[in-house]
């Protein structure tokens, strides 16, 4: 009789444990979806479906009308999925709608552009369109190539990729100068060792290199004598100039000038300083031809390390002073004369 009256006893339990479980489930539900309307609410989303369960997701816009959707229960953990031309995004932070932040880094980094052209001395020659109808800038670095760059900086939101380090892949790095003649110039050692040769003798490269090291560059060298020579033959060549190499000797270094002029090279007003040797005429009469006239300071027979000494001296002084170069290491804008003059007379001051 005792078992008789026992079963109906654990099966009213069971149930009665079933429903009371359902119950409070259905009580959590409604907790956790109340918390995520007013969790939805207070970070600026409407609901724009019908709720589901905890884990069906459920349409959302953003203050916008940007589109997402978010199920509750991750909402109240900190993320969601949201929608983009390319489908579902992963889980992200609700507080950061993906087409929102992109349209702000955007206009940040369209107003950072200038900017970003400063620090890297790109100066602007015009507007252009990229491939997908974006703005863009044609630009012209210092040492002469011109290129078209996105208008906007893209240093402005940029992460590292972490799929970087975990595939071994190389990315980008916009902190890195953007002209790509001159990263392929850097990373080809002829040409490299070619630009730092050039500089070494206080030769100028009439044109800028075009990161060919079969490329032969026009040149004048610091007497002011005209040649051609090949990268492969000038890169690691004792004079570069011929004139100078026939004399089997360089002249040395002993005239520091200051020429001014509209340049006909950038059409920006410019001040050039520099060294050359002998009197030398025939460097700024080179100098002339590209609108460079005017002369300011022109020392002559100074001691062996001088010129060079105060040349580098003064592009140190300016660089301090935040001037910004117009083409090349020792072209700046006229204003800088200002600064320039003085600072070299100063220096001369006593030098016999």
């Amino acid at each position: 009789m005792s078992a008789t009256h026992d079963e109906p006893i654990a099966g009213r339990e069971d149930h009665e444990g079933e429903v009371r479980t359902r119950r409070l489930m259905q009580r959590a539900e409604q907790s956790v979806i109340a918390a995520f309307r007013v969790r939805a609410y207070e970070l600026g989303w409407s609901l724009r479906g019908a709720m589901g369960g905890v884990n069906e997701p459920v349409k959302m816009a953003c203050s916008k009308g940007h589109t997402a959707e978010a199920a509750p229960i991750s909402v109240l953990t900190g993320g969601f999925n949201e929608d983009s031309p390319f489908g579902p995004r992963p889980r992200s932070e609700l507080d950061s709608c993906w087409t929102c932040t992109r349209d702000r880094e955007r206009a940040e980094g369209l107003a950072a552009f200038p900017k970003y052209a400063a620090d890297f001395d790109l100066w602007v020659l015009g507007d252009e369109k990229t491939q997908y109808g974006g703005p863009a800038k044609s630009v012209r670095c210092l040492s002469g190539h011109v290129f078209t760059v996105p208008a906007e900086d893209p240093r402005v939101g940029w992460k590292p990729s972490p799929h970087q380090r975990l595939y071994g892949t190389k990315e980008s790095d916009p902190h890195e100068h953007p002209c790509p003649t001159c990263k392929k110039i850097r990373s080809t050692p002829k040409l490299a060792a070619f630009k730092d040769n050039a500089k070494n003798q206080g030769v100028l490269l009439l044109e800028p290199l075009a990161g060919r090291v079969s490329q032969r560059v026009v040149i004048c060298c610091v007497a002011g004598h005209l040649s051609q020579i090949g990268v492969n033959q000038g890169y690691d060549a004792k004079i570069m100039c011929r004139d100078c190499r026939t004399a089997r000797s360089a002249p040395p270094h002993d005239v520091f000038y200051i020429v001014s002029g509209t340049d006909s090279v950038t059409g920006v007003p410019t001040v050039k300083l520099g060294i050359s040797s002998g009197t030398g005429y025939k460097r700024l009469e080179q100098h002339a031809t590209v609108g460079l006239s005017r002369r300011h300071l022109v020392r002559t027979g100074l001691p062996k390390g001088v010129a060079r000494a105060l040349e580098a001296a003064l592009l140190t002084h300016l660089t301090e002073k935040g001037w910004r170069r117009t083409r090349g290491e020792e072209y700046f804008p006229l204003d800088a004369l200002s600064a320039i003059v003085p600072f070299a007379e100063k220096w001369l001051e006593g030098v016999a």
